[in-house]
């Protein structure tokens, strides 16, 4: 199968079941213009012997294709750091490193068990119901998760809801997101649900219009897509969500100008949860 020229070939590897890595991964690739789509890819699972590496590594080797995986015996991983050197390939090593850290750490051996960070209990099937659910709600394509949603994010294009939504996914909450959009009714559903839930995201106009334009830019845009960065409507936008949040003032509202996402996630927590945690 031919590989599109604009979608990069990407092997998730893993002694295990694979998915850890895979949902590292596609949380990673949220973080870029063209999201999953720029982006081929494929999990190999049950990866446990030399004979099996070889024959996944020599695929990649073909397809010149980024290995990223969660190898946790140290030997294949070694093995596989050399086998990637040889054949000049990339690889990435999600928790070679840290089960290296801990052990000095902890002054303990990790034992080595493929597949057994299912082990880790409820929170890491909760984290991954949670990165499920926010990639299936995200702005506000389907409204029927609403009534499971632990936070509802609500702003203009562009306001990190999406990036937010994956970020909060990760520490195991359930995210929706909704578009703000001038003349589109927000959805009436909204209003069925605890309203401290809800949080508006905003920004001040001239930040806004620096991420539209790169954004534009970044995707080859042209033209009418010019008017996307445009100040005016910018300005527009920020009223339009400003009246809206004027009329729901249950809603908390955040400007995420100059906030990391990592700043924005512990604010949005503090004004839903307070100082408690679920998760």
């Amino acid at each position: 199968m031919l590989i599109p020229m604009d979608r990069q070939p990407i092997y998730v590897v893993s002694g295990g079941s694979g998915e850890t890595a895979q949902r590292m991964v596609q949380a990673a690739l949220t973080q870029f213009a063209k999201g999953e789509s720029s982006a081929l890819v494929r999990r190999f699972q049950n990866v446990r012997s030399r004979e099996d590496m070889d024959r996944v590594l020599q695929m990649a080797a073909e397809k010149r294709a980024v290995i990223i995986h969660t190898t946790v015996s140290r030997e294949m991983r070694l093995y596989l750091a050399d086998r990637c050197a040889e054949l000049r390939l990339t690889e990435v090593d999600l928790f070679g490193n840290l089960l290296d850290t801990l052990a000095l750490y902890l002054r303990e051996r990790p034992e080595e068990r493929p597949g057994s960070f299912h082990a880790v209990g409820d929170k890491y099937f909760r984290r991954i119901e949670a990165i499920e659910f926010a990639l299936k709600f995200d702005d506000g394509i389907d409204m029927s998760g609403l009534p499971d949603a632990d936070i509802v994010l609500v702003g203009i294009s562009r306001t990190s809801k999406t990036p937010l939504s994956m970020y909060l996914a990760m520490e195991g909450y359930k995210v929706l997101n909704v578009p703000l959009v001038p003349g589109v009714q927000l959805p009436p559903e909204l209003g069925g649900i605890p309203q401290g839930r809800i949080v508006g995201l905003t920004i001040q106009p001239d930040r806004l219009q620096e991420i539209r334009a790169y954004r534009l830019k970044r995707l080859g845009a042209a033209g009418s897509a010019d008017a996307y960065s445009d100040l005016g409507r910018i300005l527009d936008e920020l009223a339009y969500a400003d009246e809206v949040f004027k009329q729901h003032r249950r809603w908390p509202v955040l400007d995420v100008t100059g906030r990391s996402i990592e700043e924005t996630a512990g604010l949005v927590l503090d004004r839903v949860f307070g100082k408690e945690r679920a998760v």
